[in-house]
């Protein structure tokens, strides 16, 4: 029989690799080791069949705006993208993920418990005082947690293939 260690295999050895929350965008502009990439954004219900009697559709194409977006080229050959390029970038399901939770969680959390804080120590006004003074407080982590992690590639969105007109560009060897 085996050692016991034998039948264990670390998790880090069975990740599957990471999916990718994709995007597509026209490449605006070149610059030395990075693309600049111009998405859409669309509203939810795009793709909703009764969109065109609905006036939430018609409400989110008349907000909906462009965004640009700097790519770094990590193995991507410069010479084989040229304006006006699809670029697909993406970033991973878990950073979205991560990210969505610290923008609503947090600041949703910091509002409930100094509610509850207040409401203990001042009754009704103390805890309408606490939810804003929460809800404040939440936004700031919030920022802090932006600013704290600007520049981690893990949220840095990355070139995952060009769809043109002319013929295909491969991916980088």
């Amino acid at each position: 029989m085996p050692p016991r260690s034998a039948w264990r295999v670390p998790w880090r050895w069975k990740r599957a690799p990471e999916s990718m929350h994709e995007e597509r965008g026209r490449v605006v502009a070149i610059e030395s080791g990075a693309i600049w990439v111009e998405t859409i954004q669309r509203s939810a219900c795009g793709g909703c069949a009764a969109r065109s009697g609905c006036g939430t559709g018609a409400l989110g194409d008349y907000l909906s705006k462009s965004t640009r977006i700097r790519v770094a080229l990590n193995s991507w050959d410069q010479d084989r993208i040229s304006l006006n390029d699809t670029a697909v970038i993406g970033i991973p399901e878990r950073a979205l993920s991560t990210g969505a939770l610290v923008v609503y969680l947090v600041p949703l959390v910091a509002l409930m418990l100094a509610a509850m804080l207040g409401e203990a120590l001042g009754g009704e006004i103390g805890a309408i005082s606490g939810a804003v003074a929460g809800l404040l407080a939440g936004a700031g982590v919030v920022r802090w947690y932006s600013r704290r992690h600007a520049s981690n590639p893990f949220y840095a969105p990355v070139l995952l293939r060009l769809e043109s007109a002319s013929p295909s560009h491969p991916s980088p060897a």
